[in-house]
């Protein structure tokens, strides 16, 4: 009887070690593949999905930016400020070409010697210092960055909250004459943000200077 006792303790004894082995073998083998995947994913596929989210940002997002460089270092522009600016339709047929060759909302200049606002569809307005819509102006003619991103209502589309590109202009001694670019409604934008989250089956961020996130 004891033999039998005996027998069958060993027998559960080396059950549970067998046990115990396949249990910690699967165990790290399950860590291990977790952590090559995660590696692999860490290294290899964010990174490339990365960079295919940014190929589309800068294809979409980033291209206003070029755009709007493009409008401000635009010798027939310079050249018909510095003249006087002395006939709108030139300047009205260059700004509907700019927003419908490149499909914005809208495409602008301000001239700092009339303070006029030229729209695409004609003169909008003369900005003022006391007039807190034209504040950006001022703001970007005193800035030392070349260029801002700017969030506003757009007053010629029912104020629709639109994202400005406004760019520096310069004549060609380097003198500030005005402030040149185009906008994007924010509603297009999103839209623009969903369809690569779909596409590439990720939600995307976007952090400031200081790392702090937003969708």
């Amino acid at each position: 009887m004891i033999s039998f006792f005996r027998r069958t303790f060993w027998a559960w004894l080396i059950c549970v070690l067998l046990l115990t082995g396949f249990l910690i073998n699967s165990i790290s083998s399950y860590w291990v593949s977790r952590n090559n995947v995660r590696k692999t994913i860490v290294e290899s596929s964010l990174p490339l999905t990365s960079d295919n989210v940014y190929s589309e940002i800068q294809r979409d997002l980033l291209r206003p930016i070029f755009i709007s460089s493009l409008m401000a270092n635009d010798t027939f522009l310079r050249d018909w400020v510095i003249a006087g600016e002395e006939e709108i339709d030139p300047i009205v047929r260059y700004l509907n070409e700019i927003r419908v060759k490149y499909g914005t909302i809208t495409s602008f200049f301000v001239s700092e010697q009339t303070k006029n606002y030229y729209h695409y569809s004609g003169v909008l307005k003369q900005v003022s210092e006391e007039d807190w819509r034209d504040s950006w102006y001022f703001r970007v003619r005193d800035m030392d960055q070349p260029y801002e991103i700017n969030v506003d209502p757009d007053l010629a589309n029912r104020d629709e909250m639109t994202i400005f590109i406004n760019y520096r202009v310069y004549d060609f001694g380097g003198r500030f004459i005005g402030a040149t670019g185009v906008g994007l409604t924010v509603g297009s934008v999103n839209r623009l943000i969903s369809s690569y989250e779909a596409k590439f089956n990720r939600q995307i961020y976007f952090t400031n200077n200081e790392g702090r996130i937003g969708i």
